[in-house]
């Protein structure tokens, strides 16, 4: 299932001036808004090492104790505000969901962002809510924040999700639960009440859109070697040499792996799969985009 076809297209047929988003931005400036539990920090870290030798400068959100799952129209102008206000060339990262700068008149920014197997990402949102350090840090955070049951925190995934323990374990979509950042959609839709909807066709559509205009780079490091490739390909001006400064110091990236247990019993995965069927078309899409713009710049090499 991690396999892609790439027989559905044509090597001769891709064009990475036509796969390249990029030119179409308007001031040397990346907006990451991050998805959780894809490996987020190590991009932050990357950017950050990057910033010293390309010269640019890498910001982060300050991280509040609580927030929504959309933003007002308010909300997301000040942030394009306060966005526009930095000098070029710069980086900003935040869990935050798809803006469109334009329509605050705003110049466009470069997108990019990352993304993971959904049903290991939710996995590893379970595991992460767990971590006695993780839970003690969101509880100072967030002093109304309730502590938890022994149970809580020694559940097996496996078991959660055969018991359908709620509303951490129930993938029905109208749980409005997201603790564990199910909503796999939701960052690359937008602030939209339609983009909270979990495992939603019209949502996969709208974020499977604004992928493919207006996202520069969405990779992966389950792809760490096209991903890198790609973004230095695309995104010059920041990712030059990222390969380099990246595997020189490989253990510098890797960072906030938690270890558990991947097993999924059948009846397990077979629910998930179901529950996560569109979320899992979002990210093949993205996958395969991915290894579109990776064969488009090295296709003399096959």
């Amino acid at each position: 299932s991690g396999l892609i076809s790439l027989s559905t297209f044509k090597l001769e047929n891709l064009d990475s001036a036509q796969l390249n988003n990029t030119p179409q931005a308007e001031r040397e400036f990346i907006f990451y808004n991050r998805l959780e539990k894809t490996g987020s920090q190590s991009m932050t870290r990357l950017l950050k090492g990057l910033g010293d030798k390309n010269g640019f400068v890498a910001y982060r959100n300050i991280v509040r104790p609580s927030k929504s799952m959309t933003e007002s129209p308010e909300d997301e102008k000040d942030l394009v505000d306060q966005l526009q206000e930095l000098q070029d060339p710069a980086v900003y990262v935040e869990h935050a969901n798809f803006v469109n700068f334009t329509a605050y008149n705003m110049s466009r920014p470069i997108y990019i962002n990352m993304v993971r197997d959904p049903i290991q990402k939710v996995i590893s949102g379970y595991y992460y809510q767990r971590h006695p350090l993780i839970f003690a840090q969101s509880l100072m955070r967030n002093p109304n924040k309730r502590m938890e049951s022994k149970n809580f925190f020694d559940t097996h995934f496996n078991d959660c999700v055969k018991q359908r323990i709620k509303p951490y374990c129930n993938y029905d979509a109208h749980n409005p639960y997201n603790g564990d950042w199910r909503r796999f959609s939701l960052h690359l839709c937008g602030n939209s009440e339609i983009c909270t909807h979990f495992n939603s066709e019209t949502t996969t559509q709208i974020a499977k859109m604004n992928v493919e205009r207006e996202y520069a780079v969405v990779g992966s490091w389950e792809d760490t070697n096209v991903t890198l490739a790609v973004l230095e390909a695309y995104i010059p001006r920041f990712f030059a040499n990222a390969r380099e400064v990246y595997y020189k110091k490989t253990e510098t990236y890797s960072i906030n792996k938690i270890s558990h247990d991947n097993h999924l019993d059948e009846d397990v995965e077979a629910y998930l799969r179901s529950s996560f069927s569109f979320e899992i078309e979002l990210y093949q899409f993205i996958k395969q985009r991915l290894y579109k713009q990776y064969i488009a710049v090295h296709k003399n090499e096959f």
